[in-house]
C-alpha cells in the first residue's frame, strides 16, 4: 500500500499531502500587520507571501491576514504604491500575532494607539513583532526591555537613545519570549517563519525549509534532503549522482533500473544498496516518487490537462497515474488542483499584494 513518501523526496512533498477528511477543519491563525506611512512593501509582501505559501502547503492551519494603520484607508508604501487598511482600534486586536511594518523612509514617533494595540496583544499571550525599524514601537510599548533587538542600522542610534534598556544587536532577526524583530526586508522571511513555527506545532524545520525553497529556489542537493548523508558526512558516490541525474532527465520516458545501473557503472544490487543508504528507498520507488513530484509541480504551475501531466511524467495510463497520485498526496489530481487554488489556501493574501501592481 503506497500511503506516504518513502524516499528523501518526502521533504519536498510532505507539506503538500492533503487528506480529504481534514478539509474545513483547519485551525485559524490570525496575523495583524500594522502599516506605517512609507512602510517597506518588500518586507510586507515577503511576510505575507510566506504566510500564503504556508496555507498552500498546509492541510491543518490557515493563516488569516488583516492590515491596519493609524488612519485607515490607503497607506502609501516606500515606493509610492498604496495598500488598503482598516483604522487601528485596540478593540479590534484579537490576533495571534501583531507585526509592525517599518521601512527606510518611516519617520519614527511615539503612537499611543500602536502602543495600546501591542500591549493588548502581548498581554493575551500573542506574538508581537517589528520589521525594519518597527522595533521602535515595541520598545516604546515597553515590550523589549532587557531583550535583544534586531533593527536596521540606521535606526539603532535612535532606539539606543530613547530606550537604553533595549539591547540592539547585529543580527538578521531575533525571536524570544514571544517578541520578534528583524533588521530589514531581507530578513523578514526568516522572522515570519520563526513566528509561524511557534504559532503552529505542526510546522517543523523541514516545513520551514520547504517555504524557503519556494522563495529561494535551487537545485536539490543530496545533503538538503537526506538524513543519512548528513550523518555519514561522506561524499555521495558518483554512481548515485549519475543514477539520479539519469532519472531526472528521463521523466517522460522512464528508463529501466538495470539500464540506469549499467550507465552508472555498478550492478543493480550495488545501486539498490546506495539508494537505500542515501535516499531511503529502492531505485524504482525513488524514481516513482520523483515522477510524482514532477506531476505535482505541473499540476500546480500549469494549466495542462491531467492526461498530459500523466504522459509527461511517464505514466502510460491515466487510471494508473490517478491511483499513484492519490496514494501519495491524499487526493485525486483534479481535486488536488482545485483545492490548491480554492478560497482559503492563500489566494486572498496573494491577491492583496498582486492587485496593486
Amino acid at each position: 500500500m503506497m500511503d506516504t513518501f518513502q524516499s528523501a523526496l518526502k521533504f519536498q512533498n510532505i507539506g503538500f499531502r492533503q487528506l480529504s477528511d481534514s478539509v474545513g477543519h483547519e485551525k485559524v491563525v490570525r496575523i495583524a500587520f500594522i502599516l506605517l506611512d512609507h512602510f517597506s512593501l518588500t518586507a510586507l509582501s515577503t511576510a505575507m507571501d510566506a504566510l500564503a505559501t504556508g496555507n498552500l502547503i498546509s492541510s491543518n492551519t490557515i493563516y488569516k491576514v488583516s492590515t491596519y494603520s493609524l488612519l485607515g484607508g490607503l497607506v502609501k508604501s516606500d515606493i509610492g504604491i498604496p495598500l488598503p487598511s482598516e483604522r487601528l482600534h485596540v478593540e479590534k486586536i484579537k490576533h495571534d500575532a501583531v507585526v509592525v511594518i517599518g521601512g527606510q523612509r518611516v519617520r519614527l514617533s511615539a503612537s499611543p494607539a500602536i502602543r495600546r494595540a501591542l500591549k493588548k496583544a502581548a498581554s493575551g499571550k500573542g506574538i508581537v513583532a517589528g520589521v525594519w525599524n518597527g522595533a521602535f514601537y515595541l520598545a516604546d510599548a515597553g515590550l523589549l526591555d532587557d531583550q535583544d533587538c534586531a533593527c536596521h542600522a540606521d535606526s539603532c542610534a535612535l532606539i539606543n537613545e530613547y530606550f537604553p534598556q533595549v539591547k540592539t544587536v547585529e543580527a538578521e532577526y531575533t525571536f524570544a519570549l514571544r517578541r520578534a524583530t528583524c533588521a530589514g526586508a531581507s530578513s523578514a522571511l526568516d522572522m515570519i517563519l520563526a513566528l509561524m513555527q511557534d504559532l503552529s506545532s505542526r510546522h517543523d524545520s523541514q516545513w520551514a525549509d520547504e517555504i524557503k525553497r519556494v522563495h529561494h529556489p535551487k537545485k536539490l542537493q543530496f545533503n538538503d534532503v537526506t538524513q543519512s548523508a548528513a550523518r555519514l558526512a561522506r561524499p555521495v558516490p558518483h554512481s548515485l549522482n549519475v543514477a539520479v541525474a539519469l532519472m531526472e532527465n528521463h521523466i517522460e520516458e522512464p528508463m529501466e533500473i538495470d539500464e540506469i545501473a549499467s550507465q552508472a557503472g555498478v550492478s543493480r544490487r550495488q545501486l539498490e544498496r546506495r539508494f537505500a543508504r542515501y535516499l531511503s528507498a529502492a531505485p524504482n520507488r525513488y524514481y516513482l516518487e520523483l515522477r510524482l513530484t514532477r506531476a505535482r509541480q505541473l499540476i500546480i504551475q500549469s494549466n495542462r490537462s491531467l492526461t498530459d501531466v500523466a504522459l509527461a511524467t511517464g505514466f502510460v495510463s491515466y487510471p494508473h497515474f490517478y491511483k499513484r497520485f492519490k496514494d501519495l498526496f491524499g487526493l485525486p489530481p483534479m481535486t488536488f488542483r482545485d483545492n490548491y487554488y480554492s478560497s482559503d489556501v492563500g489566494r486572498s493574501e496573494r491577491y492583496a499584494i498582486a492587485a496593486v501592481f
